[in-house]
């Protein structure tokens, strides 16, 4: 019980990160779910992609109404985040888990690095595909989708962190569309993830489902912090977060290593 009371604010902030940045909170669901929750690394990551994929489709609702979702540059990127999520999720299963958490110290300090960069773009460069798809867009969204995918399966995470950078800055959209298309792109590259997941370890529910209310909690009032103020303090703060995370994961990881 004590674990579930420290989860349910890491869950809050999960959320609050997805619905207001589109993504970074999910860096540290894994680590939380290993450390604090007791669980497996396997089960972690399992049980961190269900409250994603629950946190960014509550959050996709409000960025629909607001119409900065791109349905098809999304749907594209998500497909091919869907097929390399599958591939990282099945070599994820031959590896140590130790090995993994090591490696995925590192990222969560780019991830840091990333969900901190210069995003301040307000005007889309991105061309809407409404009259014909051009070559050039479809090959960018295609490479940025398997990157981003190959994280998510590996890992077991959204890849938020990764998609609203390459969004704004690799493919020039807006901030605010980049962050709803990435909530779009985060329930369908989450959702591979998690089914090949589902037949080869048991979720933890009664963890995860206060855990996934918490962060869905968090998503409603990132959205509405996400379009109302600056959330430049709330994305340096985190980001903090993330690298103390990142260090002591990679601390635990190296001593069950050695």
């Amino acid at each position: 019980m004590s674990d579930l009371v420290a989860l349910i604010p890491i869950g809050v902030a999960i959320g609050a990160l997805l619905g207001s940045v589109g993504g970074g909170g999910s860096l540290i669901a894994v680590p939380a779910l290993v450390y604090i929750g007791s669980q497996s690394v396997r089960g972690a990551q399992a049980g961190a992609l269900v409250v994603v994929i629950a946190a960014s489709a509550i959050g996709l609702v409000a960025y629909l109404r607001r119409g900065d979702v791109r349905w098809r540059a999304g749907l594209a990127f998500a497909t091919a985040a869907g097929l390399s999520s599958l591939a990282g999720s099945l070599l994820a299963r031959h590896l140590n888990p130790d090995v993994l958490l090591l490696a995925f110290a590192p990222v969560m300090v780019l991830g840091a690095v990333a969900m901190v960069g210069e995003r301040d773009h307000s005007i889309s460069e991105f061309r809407p595909w409404r009259e014909g798809v051009s070559p050039g867009p479809v090959v960018r969204v295609t490479l940025f989708g398997l990157a981003t995918g190959w994280l998510t399966g590996l890992f077991g995470v959204g890849g938020g962190f990764v998609i609203v950078p390459v969004l704004v800055l690799g493919l020039g959209f807006a901030l605010g569309e980049a962050v709803g298309t990435s909530l779009l792109v985060i329930v369908v590259g989450s959702s591979v993830a998690l089914a090949e997941r589902l037949g080869a370890g048991a979720i933890d529910w009664g963890t995860i489902v206060p855990f996934a209310a918490a962060a869905v909690a968090g998503v409603l009032l990132g959205s509405a912090i996400g379009g109302r103020v600056s959330t430049q303090a709330l994305t340096r703060s985190f980001a903090v977060l993330v690298i103390a995370t990142a260090i002591y994961t990679a601390t635990e990881a190296l001593v069950a290593l050695t």
